[in-house]
C-alpha cells in the first residue's frame, strides 16, 4: 500500500516536470521568435542550450543512481552460514518469485533444502516461505513449534516473526530457521 502511493507520487511528480518542461520551451520559443535582435537571439538560444544539458544531466545521474541503489539493495543469493559465519551451501535467488524453505523428502520439494544442516532435526518439512513482490522480498512463518527469526541489518537486533503474516527482508538481514542461519546477499 505504501510503496503504491510512492509510485503515484512519483508519477505526479514527473508529470509536473514535464508540463514544466513544455511551459518553459513555449515561453522559450515564443520569446525566441518576438526578439528583433540576432545577438539576443543568440543569447537565448545558448541559455536553452545550457539548460537543456543541464537537465538532461541531472536526470541522466538521478535514474543512474536510482538504477544502482536499486541492484545494490535487491537480493540475490542465500547463503546457509555455521557459527563461525563460513558458507556452507548458497542458492540463487534472482530468477525466483516465491519458494519454500524446509526439508525435501520423497511428497515435498523445497527449492532452500535444510536437510543436510546440523540442526535438521529442529527444521520443519514447509519452514517458511518467501515471496518477491512489489520489489521486495518477504518471509513467512509457516511453522508449527520452531519459528523464524530475523536479525535486521538496519538495527542488528534479532526479530520473531509472526505466524502466517509476511516481513519484509533487506539485503544483509539474516534469517534464523530455528537455529539455522541463512545470510541474505
Amino acid at each position: 500500500m505504501k510503496n503504491n502511493k510512492n509510485n503515484k507520487l512519483i508519477f505526479s511528480i514527473q508529470l509536473i516536470n514535464v508540463f514544466i518542461g513544455i511551459t518553459i520551451t513555449l515561453i522559450f520559443g515564443i520569446t525566441y521568435m518576438t526578439i528583433e535582435s540576432r545577438e539576443l537571439k543568440g543569447i537565448l538560444l545558448g541559455l536553452l542550450i545550457v539548460f537543456g544539458i543541464i537537465i538532461f544531466i541531472t536526470l541522466y545521474r538521478k535514474i543512474h543512481n536510482e538504477s544502482y541503489i536499486e541492484e545494490s539493495n535487491s537480493i540475490n543469493t542465500i547463503e546457509l552460514v555455521n557459527e563461525e559465519n563460513e558458507i556452507i551451501k548458497q542458492w540463487e535467488i534472482q530468477d525466483k518469485i516465491s519458494f519454500l524453505i524446509g526439508k525435501n523428502n520423497k511428497k515435498n520439494h523445497v527449492f532452500v533444502d535444510l536437510d543436510k544442516s546440523i540442526y535438521s532435526t529442529l527444521v520443519e518439512e514447509n519452514h517458511a516461505v518467501l515471496n518477491y513482490a512489489a520489489g521486495t522480498w518477504y518471509i513467512e512463518d509457516l511453522s508449527l513449534d520452531s519459528g523464524v527469526c530475523i536479525q535486521k541489518i538496519d538495527d542488528g537486533k534479532k526479530y520473531r516473526i509472526v505466524k502466517n503474516t509476511p516481513c519484509s527482508l533487506k539485503k544483509g538481514d539474516i534469517i534464523f530457521i530455528s537455529k539455522v542461519k541463512l545470510l541474505l546477499r
